[in-house]
């Protein structure tokens, strides 16, 4: 489903897709799909809120399943390019080479202050709703 209308009212929205928590792992792909399709152009008002709601509904699940807090700095990026399928090739901007990328995430490398800047603007700029830093990379 990917709301467009504008004519569409938010009652209309959820008699199309019902949100509610999200308990399996198809529950969430099916919310992942209907953000993902809601990202490829302009809401309306009611689109907006039904985005606003599945966005936190999906946060919710993936806190639970897939905790980021504590987290190492290597898991953290191996945990944002295995989500977001990222090639080591497309970080090669912040680190120079695709063998020093797979160095850092397999932890033989440090990530430096000014990669840990790099890597933190890269997924807020590439992915939208992150609010990434420096800090979840370790620096």
């Amino acid at each position: 489903m990917t709301p467009t209308s504008s004519e569409q009212t938010y009652t209309d929205l959820l008699i199309q897709y019902q949100p509610k928590p999200i308990k399996t792992e198809q529950e969430y792909n099916t919310a992942l799909t209907v953000v993902e399709g809601m990202m490829s152009g302009e809401l309306t008002e009611a689109e907006t809120a039904l985005f606003e709601l599945l966005v936190l509904l999906i946060e919710k699940y993936e806190s639970s399943h897939y905790p980021m807090g504590g987290s190492t700095p290597v898991a953290t990026l191996s945990s944002l390019m295995h989500e977001f399928d990222v090639e080591p090739t497309s970080l090669v901007g912040v680190f120079g080479s695709v063998e020093l990328v797979r160095e850092v995430a397999n932890g033989q490398q440090k990530v430096s202050q000014s990669q840990a800047e790099s890597l933190a603007k890269f997924f807020n700029d590439h992915y939208s709703g992150l609010s990434l830093t420096a800090l979840d990379f370790g620096q």
